[in-house]
């Protein structure tokens, strides 16, 4: 990667390149001792993909709520560098949308659960990934709203690039990091409710989902939603934008 490529990223964050897979890696190098705010990345411009360490002081439930903190991060970063107007949005738990297709999403992982500072429960480290996909076949199927699956480029974004992309995400995250902290998780409730693509689901105070119909109530945790991702992303990619 050329040093104009390289992210601008705002201080607290040590950003480092890696081979492949920014998440297995961020989750090792959480594993080692890395420090809140380490973050790595992979050198490619077909697909936007890096991972944060972060070092949460809460039990595991509220500290899971991070995941909405990268949702957003992720939402508000693309938002922010796309085009006008492109429509972005958030698929519950961990999607990112454009024109109602995902792009890519995000992945949590944490580590062994210890004390801090009087609180029990508290995950010793977690990981926050990201990735999306910026450009996929050129002679595959043209994208639109009925599909699934779709890449920037295809939905008039392509003028974005990934270290663009990835020191827009590293703004916003540290954005909604601090009114997590400060704030609590309501704000960042009532921003995903907003951004949501299907507006008939809820989300309670402790990260938890849920919808009703026809007078019956429907749960989904959080925790257990997180385990894997929601989505996944085609390997094979021929051409860059």
């Amino acid at each position: 990667m050329m040093p104009h490529e390289w992210p601008e990223l705002p201080p607290g964050y040590s950003l480092k390149l890696c081979a492949g897979d920014a998440f297995g890696t961020a989750c090792k190098a959480a594993e080692d001792g890395a420090e809140d705010g380490f973050m790595l990345m992979v050198d490619r411009q077909d697909r936007c993909e890096a991972a944060v360490v972060l070092r949460p002081l809460d039990p595991i439930q509220p500290a899971l709520t991070l995941a909405y903190v990268g949702l957003l991060g992720l939402h508000d970063g693309l938002a922010a560098v796309a085009p006008a107007e492109t429509p972005v949005s958030i698929g519950w738990p961990d999607r990112l949308l454009v024109n109602a297709a995902c792009v890519g999403g995000i992945r949590v992982a944490h580590g062994p659960l210890v004390e801090k500072e009087g609180m029990a429960d508290v995950p010793d480290w977690l990981v926050l990934g990201i990735t999306v996909q910026m450009v996929t076949d050129p002679d595959g199927d043209a994208p639109g709203e009925e599909l699934e699956y779709t890449d920037l480029h295809e939905e008039g974004c392509g003028e974005v690039m990934v270290p663009q992309l990835i020191a827009s995400f590293a703004r916003h995250l540290l954005h909604w990091l601090d009114r997590w902290q400060e704030e609590g998780f309501e704000q960042v409730r009532r921003a995903v409710l907003h951004d949501l693509d299907d507006k008939a689901l809820k989300i309670g105070a402790n990260g938890d989902a849920w919808m009703e119909e026809a007078g019956a109530r429907t749960l989904f945790p959080l925790r257990d939603r997180l385990r894997q991702p929601s989505w996944t992303l085609p390997e094979a990619v021929t051409a860059e934008p």
